[in-house]
């Protein structure tokens, strides 16, 4: 007989389709440790599993009617045709299965909802985890970005080529992480070239008249909202020879990529400080699983481009999935990208570390 427990030999089966040591197995397992196993296997391997039934249905078998039963629980999400002979207590491991199954699912899309909620406002910089620039309101964990992002001191000169002095307005800087890095202010959703002598002479003036915080300036185009910049990304200045205009970057919330991960399953976590790096979210220590089955989806999923240079989530809308992630500092965060399986790698958390949203 071996020794893996009858969990890890009952999946082993299944996943190598050897249906008869797989169905054994099932029904040596309790209702919970049934339902849970099902669950793992995913939709195709499941609904795979279940054509095999009547092959396997034989007298003195296994009690497939008993299997049958959690099968349909763990994918109609509902308990139906409840078998005569099956114990009261295997009924009632069902309702607490799919009692967490909800409340599991509920997370997952807070989580997705939370990273949402930011796409109309929030700003990409480098090193950033969350923080509005000044203010300690970032993610703890993942090298302590608390209070990462912070408002850079206006410059004025167009030609001044000192990173820390260059000209930029109501922008915000991380230079502690990666190099010297600053906002662009998501200036890639703006086609508008407004006059900067004459932005520069207003600033000029405002100064004259003791007014020294920036914030306070009125910003130029039809609505005053524009500022301009010329940003840095891990050190290197970007756009030497030409100013960008992008939004101000005062009391907004920072992110990059995994930032806004990191931030929002920190909002989730079952214990303070949690914060890792791309990588590491490929790594089951961490708590995280690949996905290989591309017909189980589940908001929440996290996904990594190929060679670790982005990282997303995935969420349902409608019967659709997309990702939401955090661009570029040109482009900003976005929720709008159709998921493609061909173009990430997925992960799944653990459902076991994570809980209702906090602080």
């Amino acid at each position: 007989m071996s020794l893996m427990p009858p969990k890890a030999r009952f999946l082993n089966a299944a996943r190598a389709r050897n249906w008869k040591s797989a169905y054994d197995e099932c029904n040596g397992l309790n209702m919970v440790d049934m339902l849970d196993c099902l669950q793992e296997l995913g939709p195709d391997l499941l609904h795979e599993m279940r054509d095999k039934m009547g092959t396997y249905t034989v007298w003195g078998g296994p009690n497939m009617p008993r299997i049958r039963f959690a099968m349909d629980v763990v994918e109609l999400r509902k308990i139906t045709d409840i078998p005569g002979d099956l114990p009261a207590d295997q009924v009632q491991n069902a309702q607490g299965f799919l009692t967490h199954a909800a409340l599991r699912s509920s997370i997952r899309t807070s989580i997705v909802t939370l990273a949402r909620s930011f796409v109309a406002t929030a700003h990409y910089l480098w090193g950033t985890a969350g923080n509005q620039p000044g203010v300690p309101n970032g993610n703890l964990g993942g090298g302590n970005k608390l209070n990462a992002a912070q408002m850079r001191d206006p410059g004025l000169d167009p030609r001044e080529t000192n990173s820390d002095k260059v000209l930029a307005v109501c922008i915000a800087v991380q230079p502690r992480f990666d190099g010297y890095n600053t906002c662009a202010g998501r200036s890639g959703r703006s086609q508008e070239t407004p006059d900067l002598a004459a932005f520069l002479s207003a600033c000029e003036q405002e100064i004259k008249k003791g007014n020294t915080d920036q914030k306070s300036w009125p910003g130029a185009g039809p609505q005053n909202k524009l500022f301009p910049r010329k940003y840095y990304f891990r050190g290197a200045i970007q756009n030497p020879q030409k100013e960008v205009w992008g939004e101000s970057c005062a009391n907004i919330r920072h992110f990059d990529c995994v930032g806004l991960v990191n931030y929002c399953y920190a909002r989730h976590w079952y214990q303070p400080g949690f914060g890792i790096g791309i990588s590491a979210f490929r790594q089951p220590v961490q708590g995280t699983q690949q996905v290989s089955d591309d017909n189980d989806r589940m908001d929440a999923d996290i996904l990594i481009k190929p060679g670790d240079g982005h990282i997303g989530m995935l969420y349902q809308k409608g019967e659709n999935w997309y990702v939401v992630q955090a661009v570029s500092t040109t482009t900003g965060l976005t929720d709008t990208e159709p998921f493609s399986p061909k173009a990430w790698d997925r992960y799944r958390m653990n459902a076991g570390y994570l809980r209702s949203m906090h602080d």
